[in-house]
Parts: structure tokens; sequence; C-alpha cells
């Protein structure tokens, strides 16, 4: 494998790997983002808000998965990539004659 294919595949394997720590890193900011509900007086008032921050909380965890999603998605394409090389590879060596000639 030349070494410019090697360190694209580390590159992928890398970015994967970041992907899926920041999307941890992420989720384990939601309690801190999460602070307890607060009575406006009004009882229309306090369930929009409470609303308003389950809304917020969904979308955190929707980007942290998406987080994820992405980093699955680079694990696949590296994958699929190494495994093409070594299809192209193979298909080289069986044209090949014997003895590299």
């Amino acid at each position: 494998m030349p070494a410019d294919f090697k360190a694209v595949m580390g590159d992928l394997t890398s970015l994967a790997r970041t992907l899926h720590e920041q999307a941890r890193a992420y989720r384990e900011l939601g309690p801190s983002l999460s602070p307890p509900g607060a009575s406006g007086g009004d009882a229309g008032l306090d369930a929009a808000l409470r609303e308003v921050a389950l809304l917020i909380s969904a979308l955190h965890c929707g980007f942290a998965d998406r987080l994820d999603d992405h980093g699955d998605l680079v694990a696949k394409s590296r994958d699929a990539f190494q495994r093409h090389d070594i299809d192209v590879h193979g298909l080289f060596d069986d044209l090949m004659p014997e003895g590299g000639n």
C-alpha cells in the first residue's frame, strides 16, 4: 500500500474516531445544559417553557446522533476504500505473469 494511501486511511480512521468521541462529549454536556425549570407564575407560561426546554434537549440529542452517524459513515467509507484497494491489488497480481515480468 503506498504511503499516501496509508495517510488517507489514517486520516479517515482519525476522523471517524474523532466524530464518535465528540458525539459522546456533546451528549455528556446535556445535563449541564438542562437546568431545572423555573416557575413563571403562570401555568401556560410554565408549560411553554417546559416544551421549549424539551425541544432544545431533543435537538441536542439529535445533533449528537448526527455526529455518530457521520462517524459511522466515514468508517464505512474507509472500509470500502480499503476493500477496493485490496481488490485492485489482487486483480493486478492476477494479471501479472509469474515472476513479475
